[in-house]
């Protein structure tokens, strides 16, 4: 009898372990199938958000066409009046939105400037560079340092050889302003203040006056606190002007501005825009900057590059058209100064309390 109860119990034991061992298998296969549907949903979603990216692309490019089909018919003028120059603009699509912000690429210093065509350093234009860095507060030396980086002779006197981690300058034209990220000694404060006004585009552009901010026109002027609050005085009109600018000879006359060189990179149109895209989808996001070309004869628009590395947001640029962005470096750098000094202060007094 005792035989026979225990026989029975190893059978119900068995049949409770056979099915704990089937429910835990079904549950694996339960779990695997709910994450593979799972990433599958989440690629779909991000496959589908980029190519929502792509179509803010197009929807850039065709803003940028009917820009220039507009002026053939007036003048060749772009400014931060026109419709392509809106900022944050903001599309809402089925399950998320799209943002679009549309830069003129030839409101900043083109850091391929510092070069002539043959690879030699530009003096004049090391020293334009001086003055904006010098304005924002950044350490004017590093104008010369990537004057000498992206120079075709190897000038840096192994600068970066004897580094920690060594490397070798890039003795070419810069492919990216973070580039200047390699400089010698470069703190990041000051690169991301810098940043906002730099380009890299393949060749050497002119200074559009209808769009470039404070610290960029700045650095055309002797910086005397007289030429400021002309400059002031001209942002602000600048303003008023409902076409633009059809020549940058108000602003020259109004700085007072002589030496020819800095005449000649004076201009009221642009060839290079940069398109910025931030994509929601259904709990997906994906950013995407795009670098286009316009061809100011054709209007054909091409394609320099994508990148969807960075992450940014959109309308708080210090590319924003402010009268007081001309002031907006320098109080950004005595900002940081004041909160490095409280900072220390903090530390020195947790010193003295221990």
């Amino acid at each position: 009898m005792i035989d026979i109860k225990f026989q029975r119990g190893i059978a119900v034991i068995t049949v409770l372990l056979a099915l704990a061992i089937g429910v835990l298998i079904c549950s694996e296969v339960i779990m695997r199938v709910y994450h593979g549907v799972k990433r599958s949903g989440n690629h779909f979603n991000t496959q589908q958000a980029w190519e929502y990216a792509l179509g803010g692309e197009a929807w850039a490019r065709q803003q940028l066409n009917e820009d220039i089909e507009k002026d053939k018919k007036t003048s060749r003028v772009d400014h931060l009046l026109e419709k392509w120059a809106v900022a944050g603009q903001k599309m809402d699509i089925e399950g998320g939105s799209i943002q679009i912000d549309i830069y003129d690429m030839q409101s900043r210093f083109n850091l391929n400037n510092l070069i002539t065509e043959d690879g030699a350093i530009d003096p004049v234009q090391v020293n334009i560079l001086k003055e904006m860095f010098s304005y924002l507060g950044v350490r004017p030396a590093y104008a010369d340092m990537a004057a000498r980086w992206a120079s075709y002779a190897d000038d840096t006197d192994n600068m970066y050889d004897s580094d920690k981690n060594p490397y070798r300058a890039g003795d070419t034209q810069f492919g990216s302003v973070s580039e200047m990220r390699q400089l010698k000694d470069i703190e990041m404060k000051e690169y991301r203040r810098m940043q906002p006004f730099l380009s890299a585009l393949p060749v050497p552009v002119t200074i559009n006056i209808n769009t470039a901010p404070g610290p960029v026109l700045a650095s055309m002027t002797d910086n005397s606190e007289q030429t400021v609050e002309r400059l002031k005085s001209f942002i602000e009109q600048r303003k008023l002007q409902l076409n633009g600018y059809s020549s940058p000879d108000n602003f020259i006359s109004g700085m007072g501005i002589q030496d020819e060189e800095i005449v000649d990179m004076l201009g009221v149109s642009s060839e290079y825009f940069e398109v910025r895209v931030i994509v929601e989808y259904n709990g997906r996001k994906v950013w995407l900057v795009s670098t286009l070309f316009r061809d100011d004869q054709t209007g054909e628009i091409s394609l320099l590059s994508r990148d969807t590395s960075q992450r940014f947001s959109l309308g708080n640029s210090l590319l924003i058209d402010d009268s007081n962005s001309t002031d907006t470096a320098k109080d950004a750098s005595s900002n940081e100064e004041a909160e490095e000094q409280a900072d220390e202060g903090d530390g020195e007094d947790k010193q003295d309390g221990q």
